[in-house]
């Protein structure tokens, strides 16, 4: 990553994303079609095996068909297994895996939203030493971050027509999760972080900070966590937030609709606003925090909010709050990936701060300079 453009600069092709173990090949093929055999009680072939070393942050994610017979009749379908973080790739302080599956299997069942059925939920370490659940393979492309979205890829090659229908579904998709109704995910209420989904979140991200930074915890973020308290909003619209909304989380076909909205482990009920503001923090920064245009065609920053509206109904409230907040949760995130990256490499935290700074510049905090 380098220092400009006030963000890190993914086109150097220094991944943000773990490496993960190296994993045979063959023993994880012949794991996975062991454990499926159990699971459906019948004989399973399983090939075609993709282990994407890119894929997800701290989710080890395995790709595969498997062919079976039903009553007779030959059956091959796709799938995605993912498989809970090793405890040496945790990024989140609680990754919630339980929860993402039963949100999408609940998605599924009363939504509009584009989400993959899964199928099965493994607790027993036995066949990976972790949980990890099942669900079905989506095909189509997702705006990358390397390399950078704006810079090459099939949004760049499109016309501004497609890319306004690619941005438009994706905010319309953001606006359908807002839609669901609240008694439908109850079961993502924490109530021993706090009474309300609003401090939930705050004590949830500040306990994450002491967890995961350890002897590079900055003391600024105290004093960011005491500006979200003291100037906290007397009350939010509670209900399902994504938790992490950005392009790059938006499968796409080849006509440019959404296929799939992806990865859900920060979902909780703090409400769309922290959607928003999450969507508008990643836009800037894949963009002209990157000093490149906007894609002609990708709308900015006063049409997300206009169109989001108009399409939920709805007023974002106390954004500029939920801003910060990104940028507390975002400093926190980008320390902790460079902090567990490092330690996987055997090297010494190094970072460009960018984003740090970046947030603590928002309440005019000094910036740092080192871990």
């Amino acid at each position: 990553m380098s220092e400009t453009g006030g963000a890190p600069d993914f086109s150097e092709g220094v991944s943000p994303r773990f490496v993960k173990a190296r994993r045979d090949p063959e023993g994880t093929r012949v794991a996975i079609e062991r454990w499926l055999r159990g699971r459906l009680e019948r004989p399973v072939q399983v090939s075609g095996l993709d282990i994407p070393t890119g894929a997800g942050v701290s989710n080890e994610t395995f790709l595969f068909r498997a062919r079976s017979e039903v009553n007779g009749s030959p059956t091959e379908n796709e799938y995605v297994l993912r498989l809970h973080p090793s405890p040496d790739y945790q990024v989140f302080y609680d990754p919630e895996f339980r929860m993402q599956f039963d949100l999408l299997e609940r998605l599924r069942m009363v939504s509009d939203v584009r989400v993959p059925e899964v199928h099965w939920f493994e607790d027993d370490p036995a066949t990976f030493g972790r949980p990890f659940f099942v669900m079905e393979r989506k095909h189509g492309r997702v705006p990358v971050s390397i390399p950078l979205y704006t810079r090459e890829g099939f949004l760049v090659d499109a016309t501004p027509a497609q890319r306004r229908r690619a941005w438009a579904g994706a905010i319309g998709q953001m606006a359908a999760i807002h839609s669901v109704p609240i008694a439908d995910v109850e079961f993502l209420d924490r109530p021993q972080w706090g009474a309300t989904p609003l401090e939930q979140q705050l004590a949830y991200w500040k306990k994450a900070a002491e967890w995961g930074l350890k002897d590079h915890y900055l003391v600024q973020l105290d004093e960011m966590i005491s500006w979200l308290r003291a100037n906290q909003p007397e009350s939010i619209e509670r209900g399902l937030s994504w938790g992490d909304a950005r392009l790059g989380n938006v499968m796409f076909d080849e006509s440019f609709d959404v296929a799939a909205v992806l990865d859900w482990e920060q979902a909780s009920l703090v409400g769309p606003t922290a959607d928003l503001a999450w969507w508008l923090f990643f836009d800037e920064m894949f963009s002209t925090g990157q000093g490149v245009p906007r894609l002609e065609g990708m709308g900015g920053r006063d049409e997300t909010l206009e169109l989001w509206s108009s399409l939920s109904g709805r007023t974002p409230h106390d954004l500029h709050w939920h801003e910060v907040f990104v940028g507390y949760k975002m400093a926190n995130l980008a320390i902790r990936t460079t902090v567990v990256l490092a330690s996987a490499r055997g090297a010494a935290p190094v970072t460009t701060l960018n984003i740090v700074n970046g947030a603590l510049g928002r309440l005019g905090l000094e910036p740092v300079d080192s871990l």
